[in-house]
């Protein structure tokens, strides 16, 4: 199960994302970089379905999705949840005015949950509730349930995340905080270990009036770094 912590601070309306990517480690996959189609887009690419979970512009505009636990429906819905993040990043529509869109063609989708950003504002919304929401200044965790649920893993990961939105948050703090592997019968492991199923990524994401920061380290089936790839951009 995917887990996206972000801090949106007051003021700055800075945007801090760390995520972690749970996958079958079979899906083909390209690692985060600058897209050959669009290379004002970095991010990684789901090779089977098309579109990408997390990424983000060189103009500061952020996405990204996780799937919604549930049985899957049938026949199952036409289009890839990937897509949604991708059409984001490679257009110019405002958040709101974006996710209006998505409402309209939301029973095309299996469930998903979907993070924009663009212009110092971040937006919510999931086809499981179909509620378009502006999101204040906040600590908040999303894993493949509502935002903010009351699962473990979520519950904890946002606590420990608040206890840092005090300080400066550091790109080794927040990937050690991604990395807790906790109990899996419980539910609260933030990084998953397994031979077909796990975390196959780690992302920390900086957004600011300044520029932004990217890293997105990528694991084996053993929980090994693979590899590792960083980008950051100072905006004019």
């Amino acid at each position: 199960m995917c887990l996206i912590l972000f801090s949106i601070s007051e003021g700055d309306n800075e945007l801090v994302v760390a995520a972690n990517r749970d996958e079958f480690h079979a899906r083909p996959t390209l690692s985060a970089n600058h897209w050959i189609q669009d290379p004002n887009v970095i991010g990684g690419i789901d090779l089977e379905a098309g579109g990408t979970w997390l990424g983000l512009t060189k103009s500061g505009r952020f996405a990204a999705v996780t799937n919604f636990a549930e049985p899957p429906k049938t026949p199952i819905p036409p289009r890839s949840r990937g897509a949604l993040t991708s059409e984001f990043l490679r257009g110019d529509s405002d958040p709101e005015a974006y996710l209006r869109e998505v409402n309209k063609q939301a029973d095309q989708y299996r469930g998903f949950n979907l993070i924009i950003s663009s212009g110092g504002s971040t937006w919510y919304y999931s086809n499981r509730d179909r509620n378009i929401r502006q999101l204040l200044p906040g600590v908040y965790g999303l894993s493949n349930q509502l935002l903010d649920c009351d699962w473990p893993k979520v519950v904890l990961a946002r606590q420990e995340l608040l206890s840092l939105s005090a300080h400066s948050f550091k790109a080794d703090t927040l990937f050690e905080l991604l990395a807790h592997r906790g109990d899996d019968r419980h539910h609260s492991a933030r990084f998953i270990v397994g031979e077909t199923y796990g975390t196959s990524a780690c992302t920390v994401v900086r957004i600011n009036k300044k520029g932004y920061f990217f890293e997105e380290r990528n694991f084996d089936p053993r929980g090994e770094l693979k590899e590792s790839n960083q980008f950051n951009f100072d905006f004019d």
